[in-house]
């Protein structure tokens, strides 16, 4: 009696992918062509080289649209990879313990004296040359004062002589403060804050979809589906990026808005939502 034949091994996801491609009659390029993907995506997907594709929320949107399109069940292929990317964490190392360290203190007896004799020698070169400016004998902060000395006059029966000169010491003159210009105002005036913009992707289809903000900040990344209404209030101006531009519909502080034409990339948009509301095709 021969032996019953070993259960075949379980097929990846790229060789569940590539077998349906080959079962729908279809070349690689033909399959990149209808999914307006570069045929890397697809050459990566069936080779199980997920980690060209970048992030896995990219990875999933891929093998989700994918493995619908060659007829394998796209939200199995995700539960899939979902599974196969989960990873133990790496340990703590912090948690590790360490040995103590004990610090012998008459290593720091060395040091200390030689920062001690330092200060003292800095503190007697300042005072000395302190001492040494001129005009020293005034460092109590009192003003000169003004000394005048009077001539005595002369007595009758004496010869006239000439009067001595008298040198008045004039007083330093204290530092003026200077006010500054006219129409000049040391006040900072506070910039006007800026009214957040509201948007609302009505989508009818599923969609990947994109959502900075005026400083970067990511206010939205992921696949929205089918059916779903997104509602998101952010900085403006706004940089959306739409991966199905057809499947969205765009209102802007609740005045619907048309998608640019010159935002167009294939099946998807980029385009920039202004701080008057309008929308302009993005340059990124």
């Amino acid at each position: 009696m021969a032996p019953a034949a070993a259960p075949p091994a379980p097929r990846s996801i790229g060789e569940r992918l590539r077998a349906g491609r080959e079962k729908s009659g279809l070349s690689l390029p033909a399959a990149a062509e209808k999914l307006h993907l570069d045929p890397k995506v697809i050459e990566a997907l069936e080779a199980d080289r997920f980690a060209e594709l970048g992030a896995s929320v990219y990875v999933r949107g891929h093998l989700r649209r994918y493995g619908d399109f060659v007829g394998e069940a796209g939200a199995e292929l995700v539960n899939l990879y979902t599974a196969r990317d989960a990873r133990p964490p790496p340990p703590d190392l912090t948690q590790v313990p360490q040995p103590e360290r004990h610090t012998d203190p008459r290593r720091l007896v060395t040091p200390l004296v030689g920062l001690g004799c330092a200060a003292v020698l800095a503190g007697a070169i300042w005072w000395v040359t302190a001492n040494m400016q001129p005009g020293n004998s005034n460092a109590t902060g009192s003003a000169p004062s003004t000394e005048v000395v009077a001539a005595q006059a002369p007595s009758p029966a004496a010869p006239a002589t000439p009067a001595p000169v008298v040198q008045v010491a004039s007083a330093p003159a204290s530092a003026a403060v200077t006010p500054p210009p006219a129409g000049v105002t040391t006040e900072r005036r506070e910039e006007a804050p800026v009214r957040p913009t509201q948007l609302r992707l009505e989508l009818t289809s599923e969609s990947w979809v994109e959502v900075y903000d005026s400083r970067g900040e990511r206010l939205y990344y992921d696949v929205a589906s089918a059916g779903s209404v997104q509602s998101i209030e952010g900085r403006p101006p706004l940089r959306v990026v739409l991966g199905n531009a057809a499947a969205v519909a765009v209102q802007v502080n609740g005045e619907s808005r048309e998608i640019p034409s010159g935002a167009a990339e294939g099946e998807g948009a980029r385009f920039v939502v202004n701080r008057s509301g309008t929308l302009s095709r993005s340059r990124q």
